[in-house]
């Protein structure tokens, strides 16, 4: 992430989650609903923002499952850490992802709102399969509305991030890097695309 997103992402935290219409309870838990999370799990949420999806994640693993939240913009987890500060299995970690390792090993890594924003998307998804997926675990790319919606956004940020394609397109992109994709959800509330390692390879 260049200092110019940085510095565009600690804009926008002080009121991102009153502009963040689309990520209601009610369309988080039905995103959340159709991915396999049990409790005990391990799940990574990279670019964690103001820490949206952390609760609805507790709920899910339960006690004995554990949450860690990155995000490289202070603002926004200064904010994530305070909605979340009476979550004990919680950890919140500032790490470029894309330039440095993360610690651990996951059942789910959620990436929520954030696949536009990667530079490296290919080699992203290739060092967390490599290092930080336990085995039969996944990447879901998720956002609250189809890919116009997003689009549109950025663009009237002038964002520097790329579009998002379609979820048919994404998941046939990252099927030819070799890994097995599924789309769970595609419509105007709902895009999810999981992507696991391709045993057929193997």
């Amino acid at each position: 992430m260049t200092q110019t997103e940085i510095d565009f992402f600690n804009r926008l935290a002080p009121s991102w989650d009153e502009n963040e219409v689309r990520s209601t309870p009610e369309r988080v838990k039905s995103i959340l609903g159709k991915l396999p999370f049990r409790k005990n799990m391990h799940v990574l949420d990279l670019g964690t923002g103001t820490g949206i999806l952390i609760p609805y994640l507790v709920d899910l693993i339960g006690e004995g499952g554990h949450v860690t939240a990155i995000d490289l913009s202070e603002g926004m987890l200064t904010i994530a850490k305070r909605k979340n500060s009476h979550l004990k299995n919680v950890d919140f970690l500032s790490i470029d992802f894309e330039e440095e390792v993360i610690p651990g090993e996951y059942d789910i890594i959620m990436l929520y709102s954030v696949y536009p924003h990667l530079h490296s998307p290919e080699e992203t998804f290739k060092w967390l399969f490599k290092i930080n997926i336990r085995k039969g675990g996944m990447i879901v790319v998720a956002f609250p509305s189809d890919e116009k919606f997003i689009n549109n956004i950025h663009h009237e940020r002038k964002s520097e991030s790329d579009h998002l394609p379609s979820a048919p397109l994404l998941a046939s992109i990252i099927a030819q890097w070799g890994y097995k994709t599924e789309i769970l959800a595609y419509s105007e509330d709902e895009y999810i695309v999981t992507v696991q390692e391709n045993c057929d390879l193997n």
